[in-house]
């Protein structure tokens, strides 16, 4: 099957979806607010972890995430229209998380 790179749908744009999700907690820079810092730290854990913590709420450590941080699982960020992200958009967050210092 040949599929025209027109036919190929874009890559998630992290930046956008970390704005518009995940920003206001964990800081316009990933650097913390009322959410834990996320540049250096959570930025750069494997990305199956990474994966874990925002869709299931299990950190690194095998712990459950507190509230308000949602198991985005069981939620919709905010252009999903309802559907939960896919590991697409997560990884998209994660890989704009590691270009910010």
């Amino acid at each position: 099957l040949f599929l025209s790179m027109s036919a190929v749908a874009a890559p998630p744009d992290g930046k956008a979806l970390f704005q518009e999700n995940c920003a206001t907690c964990h800081g316009q820079s990933g650097q913390g607010g009322v959410g834990p810092k996320l540049v250096g730290d959570a930025s750069e854990w494997k990305t199956k972890l990474f994966e874990r913590a925002v869709l299931s709420g299990i950190d690194d450590e095998g712990k459950a995430l507190k509230p308000p941080m949602p198991h985005w699982k069981d939620a919709s960020f905010k252009s999903d229209k309802g559907a939960a992200p896919g590991t697409a958009e997560v990884d998209a967050i994660q890989h704009y998380l590691r270009t910010l210092k």
